[in-house]
């Protein structure tokens, strides 16, 4: 009796039916091992060998004896000095600019007791009928500065101690007599320009007025000098008057005058307005009213200057001057 045997039908393999990217696992690898570790990345040469190029570098070592000193003091590792109060400008002990030089006088001789001076010769009888030269006077080149004021004088008027205006005259100019420094406004000259010189006398600042200003005007007279006159004479006026001299009640050493034309009292006021703004630190307009509360200044120079022309002087008091430091001393 033969015995049957059964055998087992073959199956098909399994899938799993996807929707979406079915491509997906026919790419996934079938073992880990074949993509892992990933690869390392590409590393870049770098540029001395893309272009084929070998640099060398020798370092040099001093010898072992060799050893660097230390430089003593705040000094960088560059040299440079750093800054210090050892190292500061030699301006501790200042010394003086003047020296006061006094006349050495010339020490007396001793007579030796023993010797008798020798008796001069006794002169010719020629020399006797010669007359003796005659002694010429040699003038002294110092200015003589004996100033007396005339007090009813229209033409001069005192606004400080030191400073005095006056309207000029043509051909009397006795008023300028003992004044140091003169600020004198005329008509000669080129317009807008200012000379200083030295007349033998007193140091001289001449300031040029337009020829337009020669017509007499039917009101009052306004400013004619311009912004660069205005800073010259104030600078002018500042250098030899500064506020330690100016403050004075007496002193004969410095006296200025301001001249100006007849008619024309505005271009002296503002000469005098600015100066005295830019020494005393306080606004033009306040200066001027001052002097017009003054009773011993007269009329004539009095509300000569307009508040326009104020706001100007301002400007030019306190803009910069290199007597700025000096004249308020």
């Amino acid at each position: 009796m033969s015995a049957a045997v059964a055998t087992a039908p073959s199956l098909a393999p399994l899938t799993i039916p996807s929707n979406s990217r079915p491509d997906a696992i026919s790419t996934y690898p079938s073992s880990p091992l074949k993509v892992f570790p990933p690869p390392a990345p590409t590393i870049r040469r770098p540029l001395r060998e893309r272009c084929g190029i070998t640099l060398t570098l020798h370092i040099e070592t001093p010898s072992p004896t060799f050893k660097p000193s230390k430089v003593p003091g705040p000094w960088s590792p560059k040299g440079h000095i750093q800054p210090h109060r050892n190292h500061l400008p030699r301006r501790r002990n200042p010394k003086p600019c003047f020296v006061a030089v006094q006349e050495k006088q010339a020490p007396a001789v001793a007579e030796h007791p023993k010797r008798a001076p020798s008796p001069l010769p006794s002169p010719s009888p020629a020399a006797e009928a010669e007359p003796a030269p005659a002694v010429i006077p040699v003038s002294d080149p110092t200015p003589s500065y004996a100033f007396n004021p005339p007090t009813e004088d229209p033409r001069l008027q005192a606004i400080i101690p030191a400073l005095w205006v006056a309207f000029a005259h043509e051909t009397d100019r006795s008023y300028e007599d003992g004044f140091t420094h003169v600020v004198e406004i005329t008509y000669e000259g080129t317009h807008g320009s200012s000379e200083r010189s030295w007349d033998g006398k007193a140091q001289r600042l001449r300031l040029a007025l337009p020829q337009s200003a020669r017509k007499p005007a039917k009101g009052r007279a306004g400013l004619a000098l311009g912004d660069t006159q205005l800073r010259a004479a104030r600078d002018f006026v500042a250098e030899c008057l500064p506020q330690s001299i100016a403050s004075m009640p007496e002193q004969s050493s410095v006296r200025v005058l301001v001249v100006t034309p007849q008619g024309r009292p505005t271009d002296a006021m503002c000469v005098v307005g600015c100066y005295l703004a830019f020494v005393a630190g306080q606004s033009a307009d306040a200066i001027l009213r001052c002097i017009d509360e003054e009773d011993s200044v007269l009329s004539a120079w009095k509300g000569e200057v307009s508040g326009d022309e104020a706001d100007r002087l301002e400007k030019i008091a306190r803009s910069w001057s290199w007597l700025s430091t000096v004249a308020r001393r």
